[in-house]
């Protein structure tokens, strides 16, 4: 693919977009990039030659070879229409990037626990020595590291459903889904339709490739019958062959046939179900591409998780509180309130993202003490928990409110936990920079 003289358009200017804009100008595309922000810092991409457009999006009547679009922004757009219809490509940053990187891609999907598993399954690598990159919705661009990769590259991207709908010519040499559940259906419309997109990425495996599933994920399960690749199965409940499976506080493998007992759970450092799928999932991968079992072994021993996904801040006056930013859907934050055994202060709330929150709202039985809402959820969550005959249910405005009345209601023996079961967007601009107030309001917290 040539982008030398050719005219590229990028839509969306966050970390992608700004990584996609240096990428197509250092191979001497003439770039415009727009963004319906008009707070974005446009002197670096104007120092590179880029013409930037900010606080609009393309009309799709500009003359372009190439659109390139951030995951964020929906593909139903007009404009996004005008330029199909104008025969001009429009595609993603992962797949821009995997038509010029060398090396081999391992790629994580699924509604909870991707980045987890990415980083996990990153760590082994590196153990290893692998020449190791971890991309794509975790953190890094994967463009950015399209430059420096070799052929015995190995890319370990998380994808989220935004990314997989563009990709076209995209393939992993592994790729596993952990699960499907509601999320962004806002976005994607139905829940089939969303898993359809999840699906995209076995799209291009052949015989020779690995897709890893989930046996106890109904959608998941039913994937092992149209993926060309091997399929290697995992569970937490049952045997799968081959694959690995978890029985009476053992990891066994059948990925020789027999069953082979490897470890036991207890010398895995993270605790929860979820977290063992996420865990077998990271060994099914990297199983198929030469990590040896003792080398993962000694990594699972230490590996303790990542940041704001059950994450702990500190404890105060007996009282603990764990930020769990990264709970942005119903699913997500129903297994973080399964992790604990009760007495939980439960921050939840922010944008909406057209699920259902009654699952949500059954798995506080017995847990949960009181529920403090914000965001533009907080009176339908709050509704959906009086349904349910929970009414222990405070409103608040921000996050620096909610802290405080968690603090000033909490005894010694109590959990408060942020955990959203929503996106971030209505409040802030990532989990992250949620999950980073929520500490920072924990870490100003005084003794009673």
């Amino acid at each position: 693919m040539k982008l030398k003289d050719k005219h590229c358009i990028v839509v969306g200017l966050g970390k992608s977009g700004l990584a996609t804009c240096r990428f197509l100008k250092e191979r001497g595309a003439r770039v415009q990039a727009f963004d319906i922000s008009k707070t974005i810092e446009e002197n670096t991409l104007k120092d590179l030659g880029v013409e930037v457009h900010l606080g609009q999006n393309p009309t799709g009547e500009e003359e372009a070879d190439l659109v390139v679009m951030s995951p964020g922004i929906p593909l139903d757009l007009p404009f996004v229409q005008a330029f199909l219809k104008h025969k001009v490509e429009v595609t993603g940053e992962v797949e821009l990037a995997y038509r010029f990187a060398k090396g081999s891609f391992l790629g994580i999907t699924g509604t909870n626990g991707k980045t987890t598993t990415t980083t996990l399954l990153g760590d082994l690598l590196s153990f290893v020595s692998y020449d190791t990159r971890v991309v794509g919705n975790i953190g890094a661009p994967v463009i950015e590291e399209v430059q420096t990769s070799g052929d015995d590259t190995f890319f370990v991207t998380e994808l989220s459903s935004f990314q997989l709908e563009t990709v076209k010519e995209f393939k992993c040499r592994v790729a596993g889904i952990l699960n499907v559940t509601p999320d962004h259906l806002n976005r994607h419309g139905s829940l089939e339709n969303y898993g359809n997109i999840k699906a995209n990425i076995f799209m291009n495996q052949e015989e020779d490739d690995v897709a890893v599933l989930n046996f106890e994920d109904g959608f998941v399960r039913s994937l092992g019958e149209k993926c060309r690749a091997k399929v290697l199965w995992f569970s937490v409940r049952q045997r799968v062959s081959p694959g690995l499976y978890l029985k009476d506080g053992q990891i066994i493998s059948t990925l020789k046939g027999e069953d082979e007992v490897l470890f036991a759970r207890s010398e895995v450092a993270l605790a929860g179900d979820h977290n063992m799928e996420n865990v077998l999932m990271a060994m099914c991968m990297a199983y198929s591409v030469g990590v040896s079992f003792d080398a993962m072994r000694m990594v699972l021993n230490v590996f303790q998780g990542v940041e704001h996904r059950l994450e702990f801040v500190r404890e105060l006056g007996g009282i603990r509180y764990i930020n769990d930013s990264k709970g942005t859907n119903p699913d997500a934050s129903t297994k973080a309130v399964e992790a604990f055994e009760g007495n939980l202060i439960l921050i939840a709330g922010g944008m909406d993202k057209k699920v259902s929150f009654d699952t949500f709202v059954e798995a506080f039985q017995g847990k949960v003490k009181t529920l403090i809402l914000l965001g533009e959820t907080k009176k339908m969550i709050q509704e959906c928990a009086e349904r349910h005959g929970f009414r222990d249910v405070i409103l608040v405005e921000d996050m620096k409110e909610a802290v405080e009345r968690a603090h000033s209601i909490a005894v010694e023996g109590d959990l408060v936990l942020l955990s959203p079961a929503c996106a971030s967007w209505d409040m802030y601009p990532s989990y992250e920079v949620r999950g980073e107030d929520f500490k920072s309001r924990v870490r100003e917290l005084k003794e009673k």
